[in-house]
């Protein structure tokens, strides 16, 4: 479906409509495991994106859970559909740092069949489908502290995306932002250190 709905600035040389889409349309399920238990065990945290169960927890929660993780290759996406004060309506990440990994199974994951999976990661970052995912949301209700949104919904909701040599470019874009953002915070970390350590002794 076509939609006049394009951003004011653009790439150069981008000028096709954007286009309406179902994520189902663009994407499919990613379920199940091959049975080996030796990979990251993840999880996702809205502040942080995919974090080590062992890193973050101290150790791994999953016990004998872990069995029926899905097993996420890298380029593919899960949505956790839990809220948080960082992430209403959950928050959605692609698997980046490892080449394979287990992941909670009561994440919805999915991978992109039709289009670029982190500019995917970057249209849920802007809080866009938070619309969508709202009207999914029955009052008050959650389940084990999840937004009682189901798979199906999920691939129900609509978005607006260009094509895939625009997407390409986009997530490029940001991809380098987030790396010049990082490396500027490395070289400020021992600076606010040292202040913090001056502050402390006085």
């Amino acid at each position: 479906m076509k939609t006049n709905s394009v951003p004011k600035i653009r790439f150069k040389g981008f000028t096709d409509d954007w286009e309406q889409r179902k994520l189902g349309e663009i994407a499919a399920r990613v379920h199940g495991n091959d049975g080996r238990m030796d990979l990251p065990t993840l999880t996702i945290s809205a502040a942080n994106g995919w974090m080590n169960q062992k890193e973050r927890f101290s150790g791994n929660i999953a016990g004998r859970e872990q069995k029926n993780y899905t097993l996420l290759h890298k380029g593919e996406l899960s949505y956790n559909h839990g809220n948080s004060k960082l992430a209403k309506y959950g928050a959605v990440f692609s698997l980046e740092t490892y080449k394979e990994a287990l992941v909670p199974r009561v994440y919805h994951s999915f991978k992109v069949i039709d289009g670029n999976p982190k500019f995917i990661e970057y249209y849920f970052a802007t809080k866009i489908p938070d619309r969508e995912l709202a009207k999914l949301v029955s009052s008050g209700a959650r389940m084990d502290g999840l937004l009682n949104i189901n798979f199906n919904e999920f691939m129900g909701i609509n978005l607006t995306v260009p094509n895939k040599s625009e997407q390409e470019k986009i997530s490029n874009h940001f991809s380098n932002l987030d790396r010049l953002i990082t490396l500027h915070q490395r070289k400020c970390d021992p600076t606010c250190q040292v202040k913090c350590n001056k502050f402390i002794d006085n």
